[in-house]
């Protein structure tokens, strides 16, 4: 028996062994994003914005009036499926920051850390500044921030 066939099948198992686990860690990374309507818990600052109220068709909304937007600024980005702009076809994209959505009051800006439980909703048009949404079940009252040490 030739000594190069036999001391290939190793080398060629262990690529093969390599390559199905980053497939397998690529897959679960891509199971680790979320999707429309779907519900999360993450983690942030919450903060306060005032912008001018974007173009709307909705009589309601004044055109050149200012709005409060309240953002949560997440301490570990959120892996969002958002549609690319050439066919429309979900990607996973790296979020840094949600618009908060709720009937009830939110907290005012502060560097405390917030824990906020939700659904996401992507924004539909011009009516959102950003392109995720959070839909607000639940939010604490936040935890001062641990200081970073540099």
């Amino acid at each position: 028996m030739r000594p190069y066939i036999v001391a290939a099948a190793p080398l060629a198992a262990c690529l093969l062994l390599n390559l199905l686990a980053a497939t397998q860690a690529h897959a679960e990374r891509a199971e680790q994003c979320v999707y429309e309507r779907d519900p999360v818990a993450v983690a942030g600052e919450v903060h306060r914005q005032r912008r001018k109220s974007p173009a709307s068709d909705d009589w309601r909304t004044p055109r050149g009036k200012t709005q409060t937007v309240v953002i949560l600024k997440l301490r570990k980005p959120l892996c969002v499926m958002l549609p690319d702009d050439v066919n429309m076809r979900p990607r996973p994209r790296r979020v840094h920051e949600l618009q908060l959505l709720s009937d009830d009051k939110l907290p005012r800006s502060s560097d405390k850390l917030h824990h906020v439980e939700g659904t996401v909703v992507l924004a539909d048009g011009t009516r959102h500044d950003l392109p995720v949404l959070l839909e607000v079940q639940q939010i604490d009252e936040g935890s001062k921030r641990a200081s970073r040490h540099r």
